[in-house]
């Protein structure tokens, strides 16, 4: 991913917090409960959609850009989706951006 596309992509408010409370979703989202535990397949999109107070389709193109991107994982367990961060690709996006604005 380019470093503009990064940027372009977090410059989402949403996105970012999606982000943030799926760092840490048992801190994000207690009070909040799912069939399974967060760390067996990540956060129901349900609940990712009432904490972020959007709509069904807002929620689904958020979570979609950011999964698009590598940036979250899903899994479908029966008729839901759970999303968990791609630590890995987040590292890599993390990198791009540290670089090319040291390039600057």
């Amino acid at each position: 991913m380019s470093p503009e596309n990064a940027l372009k992509l977090l410059a989402n408010p949403t996105r970012v917090a999606v982000l943030k409370w799926l760092k840490e979703p048992d801190d994000a989202f207690a009070g909040y409960s799912q069939l399974y535990p967060f760390d067996q397949y990540g956060v129901c999109a349900s609940l990712i959609q009432d904490k972020a107070g959007l709509s069904q389709p807002a929620t689904s193109l958020c979570l979609k850009a950011l999964q698009s991107a590598g940036l979250l994982e899903a899994s479908k367990v029966g008729k839901w989706t759970y999303y968990r961060r791609a630590e890995q690709r987040i590292r890599e996006v993390t990198d791009t951006l540290t670089q090319a604005l040291q390039a600057l």
